[in-house]
């Protein structure tokens, strides 16, 4: 896990920076899991680490496709599932469950403190009452220009993994 931490402020950094995670440090990162994942559990932890990355891939790549995502929101993600296999039963679930619950409050605290955060709010249930009601997903707009209104995933998931290091929960 240690390297995932420091994987992980390298990714903070530079999703501060420059709102961007850069693909060298997912890559690092993802390498550094699958052979910790291989050295432990042999092929069948190498493929259970693959095989959570691609469950990982396909729950949120939809999201990315809508734009509720960002590309280097699902590559952290599923190079975090690449560490699963270290995580206590069921941990990575618990981990995704403690990361959205944390960027959800971070989210709450943006739309009270920001004008066009709100906006952002009503944007959003205009969007899912046209899906509700025509059942055509068009694209969810993202003004990557508002930066007040734009959650960094990566510290949301950052802050979750060291709680759950430190036995916060498991």
């Amino acid at each position: 896990m240690g390297i995932l931490i420091g994987v992980f402020c390298v990714v903070i950094f530079m999703d501060w920076l420059c709102y961007r995670i850069p693909n060298a440090c997912i890559l690092i990162g993802t390498a550094a899991g699958l052979l910790a994942a291989y050295r432990s559990y042999h092929m069948a932890g190498l493929l259970g680490s693959i095989g959570a990355a691609a469950v990982v891939f396909l729950a949120f790549y939809p999201f990315y496709l809508m734009g509720a995502l960002g590309a280097g929101d699902v590559k952290l993600f599923m190079m975090t599932a690449c560490y699963s296999l270290s995580m206590q039963p069921d941990g990575f679930v618990h981990y995704l469950l403690v990361t959205m619950l944390i960027a959800g409050a971070v989210s709450a605290v943006k739309m009270i403190a920001y004008a066009e955060s709100r906006e952002r709010l009503f944007y959003l249930m205009r969007y899912l009452r046209k899906v509700a009601m025509t059942g055509a997903l068009d694209a969810y707009q993202v003004d990557r220009t508002q930066k007040r209104c734009v959650v960094r995933l990566s510290i949301p998931a950052f802050v979750s993994l060291i709680l759950m290091c430190a036995g916060v929960y498991a």
